[in-house]
């Protein structure tokens, strides 16, 4: 198994360039896909956009949740770096508590009901498997991997970001929908990719608590190296795209 140790100094400047290969790879898998493509200039049929979001409705719960399970599965950790616990606790804050409780779940359910969907239909829709693969990917990596692979698989939060505005731009040109009624993208454009409300960006989050990491030296396991745990994520969301097309094509 191989071992990485470097400074904070010099983690910073490796995080950087991994998320922007994250960037370049989202930019070139997803944004290029049918179901991009036709969000962004209007073609996109509405089925397909409820579709998608009935099965991105039931992975967030899941991925919020997860974020707090590796807190307490490695809770060694924060309790070793109490100043990370505050970073931490403002994106708790963010995910479960803003705009108001129970947090981002709350306009998730409105920009649903905009586009006619029931709560139901949003939260507790049986995913299709192709879309299913991303959240099943994110839950092992917490259940069976070292805590840095969580870390690293969620270096996707600014690209998905810089992708919801795109969702926004569509949503409020093409579908009708008023801004108000598009918050859930709009808000997850503001938290993913700048500093907000007092708050970090979630990426820069993310970029600390790995940079910490690496100080103290990670070993990757046979199978998961770390640009896989990070770049892995994006193709899955691109299957989630492409399972998503070909279900209401």
């Amino acid at each position: 198994m191989k071992v990485i140790q470097m400074s904070e100094d010099e983690a910073i400047p490796y995080l950087d360039e991994m998320e922007q290969k994250v960037l370049a790879h989202w930019a070139e898998t997803v944004e290029t896909s049918p179901f991009m493509t036709e969000l962004c200039d209007g073609t996109l049929p509405m089925e397909t956009i409820k579709t998608f979001y009935k099965n991105w409705g039931a992975f967030v719960p899941v991925i919020n949740s997860l974020y707090m399970t590796q807190f307490y599965k490695n809770l060694w950790f924060f309790v070793s770096n109490v100043d990370l616990m505050n970073t931490f606790t403002e994106k708790v804050l963010d995910e479960f508590g803003h705009p108001e409780p129970p947090g981002h779940i709350r306009i998730l359910i409105s920009t649903g009901e905009a586009l006619g969907l029931t709560q139901d239909e949003i939260l507790i829709t049986p995913m299709l498997p192709a879309a299913r693969a991303l959240t099943d990917f994110q839950r092992t990596l917490v259940s069976d991997g070292p805590i840095h692979e969580y870390w690293a698989s969620v270096l996707w939060e600014s690209s998905f970001g810089h992708s919801c505005n795109k969702w926004f731009k569509a949503l409020t040109t093409h579908y009708g929908l008023t801004a108000e009624q598009a918050d859930y993208f709009f808000k997850h454009y503001e938290a993913d990719t700048m500093d907000h409300l007092g708050r970090e960006a979630h990426s820069e989050v993310t970029k600390h608590v790995l940079a910490r990491l690496f100080a103290n030296g990670i070993t990757e396991r046979p199978g998961y190296p770390f640009a896989y745990c990070a770049l892995t994520p994006v193709d899955l969301y691109r299957q989630m795209l492409d399972g998503v097309y070909a279900a209401t094509h």
